[in-house]
């Protein structure tokens, strides 16, 4: 058995196609749906290292993978309300994340304020807004942000201070 989960809940039709290649090529008799936002297939043992290698460039596929700890909903252009794009935002924070994400702290990279993918409180929350993000350590979409940042300046904060407090990273200073 091997188990894979699809980044930020979504994949493409080309993601799909080659899922089905793999699981055919592997000996998985079908494809069924996980509750994580993936796929579990029943493939041959000795084939479910290989399948595994090409399903890495689509899918999530190592237990330590920081996008696992990221929530993201489609945002622009995908949302008529987002104004950012959501998921390529989030796969950059994810990776600045990694040192948070391996203490089990979560975040999530919102379109607008709805919060759709993720309306619960997250370790960080950004939250997009005509092109920049309000973030909201400890909070949900709807909460009042601390600071409007584009994502670089949110990406860096991130990155400069991997041992802080995310709500000390992020307030408005003085």
């Amino acid at each position: 058995m091997i188990a894979v989960d699809a980044p930020f809940g979504r994949v493409t039709a080309d993601a799909l196609l080659r899922l089905a290649a793999v699981a055919e090529e592997a000996g998985a008799p079908d494809i069924r749906l996980s509750p994580s936002r993936g796929v579990v297939l029943a493939v041959d043992p000795l084939r479910a290292a290989g399948a595994l290698a090409r399903l890495a460039a689509d899918f999530i596929t190592a237990p330590d993978d920081p996008r696992r700890a990221v929530a993201a909903c489609p945002g622009a252009p995908a949302c008529a309300s987002g104004s950012t794009p959501t998921h390529a935002d989030a796969a950059r924070l994810a990776e600045a994340f990694r040192p948070f994400a391996a203490r089990g702290l979560t975040a999530h990279v919102s379109g607008c304020a709805k919060g759709c993918a993720e309306p619960r409180r997250r370790d960080l929350t950004l939250v997009g807004s005509g092109g920049r993000y309000g973030v909201v350590p400890n909070g949900a979409p709807g909460d009042a942000p601390a600071e409007w940042l584009t994502i670089e300046a949110a990406l860096d904060r991130v990155r400069g201070a991997q041992t802080a407090n995310l709500e000390d990273l992020f307030r408005t200073k003085p």
